[in-house]
């Protein structure tokens, strides 16, 4: 593949010999485990608040008085100001101080929670909310910090305790909702994370090491505005569709806009020195594999998020529900959330042995098994219990073996960035899913008004499509073999 003057491989180079060059050891960094403590401490606490807000929807709904339209805003605000908002951020981060960016959204995050734990009305709420979305440009900051300060064996395990802190932030979530609910007020949802994040950047600002940019630039705006005005259309265009119609003039032509809007950032940034996002690096096999793998992955996720708890709440006398409350509909999430953090561990003790390209897989046939075993809900009521935990163990590998392949991959001053567009195709294929996954449920209501078996089976069969899709895609990666003559340039310390 083309490398358009840049190396595809953060590996040291080796000498002729097949020896390591001295400035290849001597380039290694010691790194600290109190910066490893801080960013795992502003992830958490980020990622707990993230997942916190959908369960509270119902109350804020009732105590402020605000329309089910009005509240879907919080989460779509904070979707879509993240997904613009990430990478700018995550691109000047590649061209400044990483420690410093790493502050200001983080701290940014910790001001919109704030102001959505003392608004009294629904746009206070809503514009809190959205300021919170800055914050989902922490975890790719945190992994450039990582790859700068720390030995490479070290960066790519704090990957992995990053995708940790996001299944520990899920299960806090939603465990402790509930009673944070019931016997305080649902503004404390905001505050216990927000005092973490106030530590992090107070502590933060003398212990987090300065990351300064490997290599200068400067920041694409034409490109910012076009991306975000790009995706801004692209996420409503798939918001909207609910209450509108997928065939709305409006839909379509939000959708027509954002074809166009995409087609001149491309021509921008293949002309532009210092571009926001490097399409030709994007190109790479590998980085290619890794963003459509987590395109599929999180469709694949929102349309678990849609159905179980569907599932959960319909009555067992129907054939196919478990006839659960609302505490059930929560609690059927649950093993995802715990097998996530097993999966982190899993996947970095994989790598080694199946290589990039067999642990990928693996992953994806956990989701393939987590839609078949839907298949026997009806014999078997337990069986989106263990639909959630593969799939939790599957993305979970899927998503730590990605991370852990763009630290391996890309340069080490676009890693940031890198990181960032994985997050951004995450937050698309989100939406996407959650759109595909609400529409086939319309589509196949009953006389009574529950979602009939057919549209359950086709968005069981949807994961399971998507999973056979994400085997294929793993073929882009590295094989064992690619994997194991790479590993035989790292020093002892990388190995």
């Amino acid at each position: 593949m083309p490398t358009h003057g840049v190396p595809t491989s953060n590996d040291p180079p080796a000498a002729p010999d097949g020896a390591l060059t001295a400035g290849a050891v001597a380039a290694e960094p010691r790194g600290s485990l109190t910066t490893l403590v801080l960013l795992v401490l502003g992830v958490f606490s980020y990622l707990t608040m993230e997942m916190m807000v959908a369960p509270i929807v119902p109350f804020v709904q009732q105590e402020l008085g605000i329309t089910p339209s009005q509240s879907a805003w919080m989460l779509t605000g904070l979707l879509v100001v993240g997904a613009v908002c990430l990478p700018l951020a995550t691109r000047y981060a590649d061209i400044a101080d990483k420690k410093k960016v790493f502050l200001v959204v983080l701290g940014l995050s910790g001001i919109g929670a704030a102001i959505a734990a003392l608004a009294t009305t629904a746009p206070l709420l809503i514009a809190g909310q959205m300021l919170q979305g800055v914050g989902v440009a922490v975890v790719p900051i945190a992994i450039g910090i990582m790859r700068d300060s720390q030995p490479l064996s070290r960066a790519r395990t704090a990957n992995t305790i990053f995708v940790v802190s996001g299944g520990l932030g899920a299960a806090v979530a939603y465990v402790a909702v509930g009673p944070i609910v019931t016997h305080l007020h649902y503004s404390y949802i905001y505050w216990f994370p927000t005092i973490v994040i106030a530590a992090v950047v107070l502590v933060g600002l003398r212990a987090l090491p300065s990351c300064p940019p490997v290599a200068g630039g400067t920041v694409d705006w034409t490109g910012a505005v076009l991306l975000g005005a790009a995706l801004v259309a692209l996420l409503l265009g798939l918001t909207f569709p609910t209450s509108l119609g997928w065939g709305s003039p409006l839909v379509l032509g939000l959708l027509v806009l954002t074809i166009a809007l995409l087609a001149v950032f491309a021509v921008v940034e293949r002309r532009h020195p210092s571009p926001l996002v490097d399409l030709r690096g994007l190109a790479e096999r590998e980085v290619l594999g890794v963003m459509s793998i987590n395109t599929a992955h999180s469709i694949a996720t929102f349309v678990m998020y849609v159905i179980l708890p569907t599932l959960a709440l319909l009555p067992v006398a129907i054939g196919y529900g478990m006839g659960g409350d609302a505490s059930t509909a929560g609690l059927v999430l649950l093993p995802y959330a715990l097998l996530v953090v097993v999966a982190g561990p899993t996947a970095q003790r994989l790598e080694p042995l199946l290589g990039r390209r067999g642990t990928m897989i693996l992953g994806a046939v956990l989701i393939v098994a987590a839609g078949l075993v839907l298949l026997g809900i009806g014999s078997a009521p337990w069986t989106p219990y263990l639909c959630s935990a593969l799939m939790g163990l599957g993305l979970g590998i899927g998503f730590t073996q990605s991370l852990n392949t763009i630290v391996r991959v890309v340069p080490a001053e676009r890693v940031a960035s890198a990181s960032g567009a994985v997050y951004v195709v995450r937050s698309v294929g989100g939406v996407l899913g959650g759109q595909i996954a609400g529409a086939i449920l319309s589509a196949g209501l009953t006389a009574a008004g529950a979602p009939s078996w057919g549209a359950i089976l086709a968005n069981v069969l949807l994961i399971v499509a998507l999973g056979v899709v994400s085997i294929g895609l793993s073929y882009l990666l590295a094989s064992r073999r690619s994997t194991a003559t790479a590993a035989a340039v790292l020093t002892p310390a990388q190995a």
